[in-house]
Formats: structure tokens, sequence, C-alpha cells
């Protein structure tokens, strides 16, 4: 992937855009689900047939490794914005600098993108999943941090696992089966589980053990 310049200009999208903050993991029969949003907005479905689960999920890791091979060089920019080391204020201004990137011309350089209805993008240190039905109820671009998607890889994993247990009752239509998951998971309280936010403190040694951990590994070299 194509290491591609930052830029404040605006976004020129005619898609809707969301910032992964909050994500969780779910299983239906012969379907991963994703759901991301912000806590304090219903969030945006994905679901992912098993056949199709390997085939996503190997890219996501692969796009995450290159996409953070920017993200520690950008960590200054993200929070230029910022009026305090606020942990919500971080994240405020850091989703401000991502949505005044121009997504439009990442999305560009993709050969066949209008066609796809489910592809992934590493830019400005992040990772941009287009998603259009029948993954998803309305064409999305979901922007994910490189940090989230290696800590949820692990659940991912488990729930590809799980969904795919679950082939012998899942409804053989393909489309069928991605209808009723997204409906199910639509309807569902958001979160599913109380999120116990991390202090100033613990946010902070978290993110220098990543960084930590980035700078112990072989870097990786993009296309």
């Amino acid at each position: 992937m194509a290491k591609r310049k930052a830029t404040r200009r605006r976004s020129r999208l005619s898609l809707p855009v969301l910032v992964a903050d909050a994500t969780e993991i779910g299983v239906s029969p012969g379907v991963l689900v994703i759901r991301t949003g912000t806590l304090s907005s219903p969030p945006t479905v994905l679901v992912l047939p098993t056949e199709g689960v390997e085939g996503f999920l190997s890219p996501m890791q692969a796009a995450a490794r290159a996409a953070e091979e920017d993200y520690w060089g950008l960590l200054p920019a993200f929070r230029s914005g910022a009026r305090s080391e606020d942990n919500q204020e971080l994240r405020r201004a850091k989703e401000k600098w991502l949505r005044a990137q121009p997504w439009h011309q990442a999305l560009n350089n993709v050969g066949g993108a209008n066609q796809n209805p489910l592809y992934l993008v590493d830019y400005v240190g992040h990772v941009g999943l287009v998603a259009a039905p029948p993954f998803t109820h309305v064409r999305t671009l979901v922007i994910f941090d490189p940090l989230q998607l290696n800590r949820l890889t692990p659940k991912l994993r488990q729930g590809a696992a799980g969904a795919l247990q679950g082939m012998p009752t899942a409804n053989p239509d393909v489309p069928a089966r991605l209808t009723g998951a997204l409906r199910e998971w639509a309807s569902m309280p958001w979160p599913a589980t109380p999120v116990a936010l991390p202090t100033q403190k613990e946010a902070e040694a978290v993110i220098s053990g990543l960084r930590t951990d980035f700078l112990r590994r072989a870097p990786v070299v993009k296309d």
C-alpha cells in the first residue's frame, strides 16, 4: 500500500463517514458481526459471511500494520487541535483532524472501488473501510485506528470461529443471511455491555506500551 502525504484540505466525499470509537464483535449463525461507532449514537453494523471472513480479516490485519507505520509520526498532528490533554478532548481533536483529510483521493486510488461493496485502504495512519449493502445498511466509510484493530484481532478471530460453528444452522442464502443478521444486531442495545473508559494515566500507559512494541517490530514495507 502506497504511503500518501497527509493534508488539511477538507474531504469531499459523497458517502457518510464514521470515525470508529467503540467497537463490539458479535456472531450470528454463519455471520461475523462488527458494531462500531460512538457511545452517544446508534452504531454502524457490519456483517460478514463465514465464506468471506478470512478474505477480509487477513487484509484488514495487513492494512492495520501498514497504517501503524505512519500513525506514530502523525500523532502530534492528531492532537494539535486539542484544547487539553483530557482523553475526550484528544478524541474530539483527532476525529476532527481525520475528517478534514482528503479521503476521497485515497479512495479514488483504489481500482474498481465504485463497484466493490467492501474494501480497505490505509491512509494518514489509519485504516479506511468502505462497506456497502449487503454488508451494512448504507454505503459508509468507517475509519479505524490501527491500534484498535490490532487489539481487536483476537476477538475477531474468535468471532470468526463462532460464525463457522454456526454454519450448520445458517441460512444457505447468503444475502438473506446477512439481511437477517443486520436486522437482528441493529435492534440490540448499544453498547451490549457497559464500557469502562480508562483513566488518563491508564491510557498513557497503554499508548506507551504499544509504542514500545511498535519500535521493537520489523518495519512493514509498503508497496
